[in-house]
């Protein structure tokens, strides 16, 4: 028997998910950023000193070419990027952070510092590892054929 959709694993998930993504997104906004400019942002500077392409950036977000592009044209109009030649392959340009864009990323993780502490209000740190290792579940469940359990096709 289907429970109710409001006690449905997935839906209390996407709702975990959307409001997170709302919260965040006024926190980022506030930094003079979109959402998803602020995780591209992080990711670079978490990348920093690696090779950092805007094939990476649409393969991390799943993000398409003009979509990635735009954004990544955006960042560089503001400032918080700049593109390099590509030593090994004169085709692309690498993509950095600046300067302006590592402070502002400190900025951006105290902002997720204080989501995840509102997030987990409440818990201990036993059921947060509980809670840690199930959702990790949940994620292999999902990431698994049909063949060997996962979703129904």
């Amino acid at each position: 028997m289907c429970p109710d959709m409001q006690e449905q694993l997935g839906f209390k998930v996407k709702t975990i998910s959307r409001l997170l993504g709302m919260h965040m997104d006024r926190r980022i906004h506030s930094l003079g950023l979109t959402g998803s400019q602020g995780r591209v942002l992080g990711y670079l500077c978490l990348k920093r000193g690696e090779p950092v392409r805007a094939r990476d950036v649409e393969q991390q977000f799943g993000f398409s070419h003009p979509t990635a592009s735009g954004l990544l044209q955006r960042l560089a109009a503001k400032g918080f990027i700049v593109f390099v030649p590509d030593l090994d392959d004169r085709r692309c340009k690498r993509i950095c952070p600046t300067e302006k864009a590592l402070q502002l990323n400190e900025a951006i993780r105290a902002q997720i510092h204080c989501s995840e502490q509102a997030l987990s209000a409440g818990m201990s740190p036993a059921e947060l590892e509980i809670l840690r290792e199930l959702l990790d579940r949940m994620i292999h469940n999902l990431t698994l054929p049909p063949e060997k359990g996962g979703i129904c096709p």
